[in-house]
């Protein structure tokens, strides 16, 4: 389940999408950079409630359609969803091989991230 910075990146960046708005225009509006823009819509900067409402004016939404959660399932693999969009097959195939290799890193990071919790004796 997406935390809720997730939640108002992800309604924020439909949003946008829909609306044809660029980030650099989100920026402008709020007297920001576009690394500041950057850094919110992945999560690296927290939005604040003042940011949001700023937000929610720029785009012509309501506070409460950036902060609620989507009842529906999105499709969340990027890789995946783009693969819809390439043409050749030989380039399908070179994007699973980059899933599968990213999804091994992923499962690296975060074994090597519980290894000590992993190497504790098993109680029975």
């Amino acid at each position: 389940m997406a935390n809720v910075s997730e939640t108002i990146s992800n309604n924020i960046m439909n949003i946008m999408k829909q609306n044809g708005k660029k980030q650099i225009e989100l920026a402008d509006y709020l007297g920001v950079s576009r690394q500041v823009i950057s850094r919110m819509l992945t999560g690296g900067r927290m939005i604040n409630a003042m940011e949001l409402q700023k937000i929610s004016e720029f785009l012509g939404t309501s506070m409460e359609s950036l902060v609620k959660r989507p009842t529906g399932i999105a499709e969340t693999n990027a890789v995946k969803a783009f693969m819809g969009k390439v043409e050749s097959q030989k380039a399908r195939d070179g994007l699973e091989i980059a899933d599968e290799i990213a999804e091994l890193i992923c499962f690296y990071a975060r074994t090597r991230e519980n290894a000590e919790e992993m190497m504790k004796p098993w109680e029975a």
